[in-house]
């Protein structure tokens, strides 16, 4: 309703209105089709696209879509995990069987000699080697890898290296020394390695999705301009009931670390989006991405974001600041701001 284009005049607002009405028509078109949004639900935009990218047995249904889903995010997260660290250990026994290989010919010594007497009884075997390893991988660059090892072994009794017995104390000394070097190389070393790398790629990806951002940007700033004469009715119908007002609200990335001070806030003013929402006094985010509400973008492309806000309800004062993808409910007791704060 909000943006219909018979609902305006102005032939500018009209022409915004009719592009996010069409934008609206689609989502619609997919959300009412059970199919088309399990597939959405699952794959994203993508998967509606036959063109450059096939989805796997589109034909299969929203439940076999999910479960096929989450079985190949734990397949990804497993093999991230290895990619890692890729550990490794292995572990050999030597085994004397001589006895129970050499009973047949005791057995036929004893028929030939016709007797009865009979040693026999069981094999004796023994374990008279051993052999344990283990190396974990630490990856440095793209083209280096540091690998961490250690092992241990025995034989007839013997240790080798600084140890003569298979002792606990030395199967500490191959197994967990390295992973405590490991750690070391993975604090002052890889940590941050991968985050100067975890920059760079949010940077490319803010480059690749430049266009595509301010395509965004255009669409939420057209839709604000499209919900003003709506929140402004709002804003008279809370006030008379002094209901829930929102008086400033951002969202993006918030930088309040100290240690964090060289690096540059990324937020938008999303005021006037959130109020339109106020239904009774009341404001409902659901566990999604906040970038996706009418009138909201992402000004930080693969950063962290939040949604700090101030809103006014019977006259109080109330602040809340919640994660992109938390869900949201208020008013709330706990969100008021005491006088004396």
């Amino acid at each position: 309703m909000l943006y219909h284009p018979d609902k305006h005049r102005d032939p500018e607002l009209k022409r915004q209105a009719e592009q996010l009405f069409n934008l609206v028509h689609q989502a619609y078109e997919v959300l009412r089709d059970p199919q088309s949004r399990a597939i959405y639900d699952v794959y994203g935009k993508r998967g509606l696209e036959v063109e450059g990218w096939e989805v796997v047995e589109r034909k299969r249904t929203p439940a076999e879509i999910r479960e096929e889903y989450e079985r190949l995010q734990r397949e990804r997260e497993e093999r991230r995990l290895q990619q890692r660290t890729n550990p490794k250990g292995t572990i050999s026994v030597g085994i004397d069987a001589t006895d129970l290989f050499d009973a047949y010919e005791e057995d036929y010594e004893e028929i030939s000699g016709g007797g009865g007497g009979g040693g026999g009884g069981l094999p004796h075997i023994e374990i008279n080697r051993m052999h344990i390893s283990q190396s974990i991988e630490a990856p440095l660059t793209t083209s280096d890898t540091a690998i961490l090892s250690g092992s241990l072994s025995t034989h007839n009794g013997n240790g080798g290296g600084n140890i003569n017995l298979l002792l606990p104390s030395a199967v500490f000394y191959a197994t967990v020394g390295p992973l405590v070097f490991y750690l070391a190389i993975q604090r002052l070393v890889i940590r941050p390695y991968v985050r100067a790398q975890q920059e760079q790629e949010i940077e490319k990806q803010r480059e690749s999705s430049a266009s595509d951002i301010a395509k965004k940007k255009q669409e939420a700033e057209a839709a604000v301009l499209l919900m003003q004469e709506s929140v402004r009715r709002i804003i008279e119908a809370e006030e008379s009931r002094m209901g829930l007002i929102i008086l400033n609200a951002w969202y993006g990335k918030f930088v309040t670390d100290n240690s964090r001070k060289h690096e540059r806030a990324r937020v938008i003013d999303v005021t006037v989006p959130l109020q339109c929402l106020v239904k009774d006094s009341k404001l409902i985010l659901t566990e999604a991405s906040k970038a996706g509400l009418p009138g909201f973008y992402d000004p930080g492309v693969g950063e962290e974001k939040s949604l700090k806000m101030l809103y006014q309800f019977r006259g109080v004062m109330h602040q809340v600041l919640c994660g992109d993808t938390e869900a949201l409910r208020i008013p709330k007791q706990s969100h008021r701001i005491d006088n004396d704060s």
